[in-house]
């Protein structure tokens, strides 16, 4: 359950319990003058068959001919509270989004993908903000939280037998990089590395950092022993370097959840843009380079002016690029959570061009 910006009338911007929060017409919150370039294609959820009612997220990964789609705090109904709670869950479907089977050990059911329990005094639950498949097994990343607030550390988790079982491999300082290395995003890369988009938590307050490991070091990655992500950043001697101290990539501040991804030889990052209530996207040239200004790829707004065919949606956030959009034809998965109802509660597919500016 990760928590929207609330559309509030008064009150607090967000709740960090299940029972939601005052919500109603946008107040105070910028927009952009740009035209949303997506339109829905579909729910992704619920899909009661598998016990998914209510969820949120649905990280995609490609694997094999396959997509899985990871969601957060999942119930067994369709509001926040109703019955089993489940994260991370993993289900697969194809790149539409259309899902044909619950990943996990249970072919009936989609179980919790991680063994804990909620609730432990020390967190509350586990939430994934990446997932990525290399040489055949899968890498996950995840924040432990003890309220929407507060990260108590977070963690990568591996799986070699297609999201049957997982094991964790490396454990993480949610304050490192001034706190922006919470939420990730993660991209293999053909020049040998795996790149990592950082941020902040779900405050969605902070700016990004960059790091890198060469992939192959992701296969020797073992729970107890610290393999250190190199940074990107400046120095006053050396300006802008591989190995120096992580340095915000100065491309301003308010990042909720992302995801990078190399697209018809391009680098794209898309992700929630809270400061400006949208989901935006940004393009280089090279990860280490310059980033192109962001674009809209959807606007939120109120429930009663949403639109979904017109790029409009309420209480939005999210944002993942499937694997295997292009340029020309992208699928991007969002999320949408009424915090006053509870219900809609669910991951939807948006699909549209990426348009880079000039």
């Amino acid at each position: 359950m990760v928590r929207p910006i609330v559309l509030a009338h008064g009150g607090s911007r967000g709740s960090a319990a299940r029972g939601g929060a005052p919500s109603g017409r946008v107040r105070g919150v910028p927009r952009s003058n740009e035209l949303p370039t997506l339109h829905k294609l579909r729910d992704i959820t619920p899909v009661t068959r598998f016990g998914v009612g209510g969820t949120d997220l649905g990280i995609p990964c490609r694997v094999g001919d396959e997509v899985l789609y990871v969601f957060g705090d999942t119930f067994e109904g369709l509001t926040i509270g109703a019955g089993d709670w489940r994260s991370p869950v993993g289900l697969f479907g194809n790149r539409s989004g259309a899902i044909t089977r619950p990943a996990g050990p249970d072919p009936k059911r989609a179980r919790q993908l991680l063994d804990y329990r909620h609730d432990t005094g020390e967190f509350t639950t586990i939430l994934p903000t990446t997932c990525i498949e290399v040489d055949g097994a899968l890498y996950l990343h995840t924040m432990r939280m003890q309220s929407l607030d507060t990260v108590v550390r977070t963690g990568l988790y591996r799986s070699d037998d297609g999201a049957r079982s997982w094991r964790e491999v490396a454990q993480y300082n949610a304050g490192h990089a001034d706190g922006c290395w919470v939420m990730w995003a993660l991209c293999p890369a053909p020049d040998g590395y795996t790149y990592n988009l950082s941020t902040g938590g779900l405050t969605r307050s902070n700016g990004l950092r960059l790091h890198r490991m060469p992939t192959e070091t992701l296969g020797t990655l073992r729970d107890g022993i610290n393999v250190e992500w190199e940074p990107w950043g400046w120095r006053e001697d050396t300006g802008w370097q591989w190995g120096n101290p992580p340095t915000d990539l100065a491309l301003g501040r308010g990042y909720g959840e992302l995801s990078l991804s190399l697209v018809d030889d391009t680098w794209v990052m898309t992700y929630f843009d809270a400061a400006a209530y949208r989901i935006a996207a940004r393009f280089a040239d090279s990860v280490d380079g310059r980033w192109s200004e962001p674009v809209t790829l959807l606007q939120g707004g109120s429930w009663e002016d949403e639109d979904h065919a017109a790029g409009r949606v309420a209480q939005l956030y999210g944002g993942y690029l499937v694997p295997g959009s292009t340029l020309s034809a992208a699928r991007v998965v969002v999320s949408q959570w009424n915090t006053v109802k509870n219900h809609p509660y669910k991951s939807m597919m948006f699909t549209g061009p990426l348009r880079r500016p000039r």
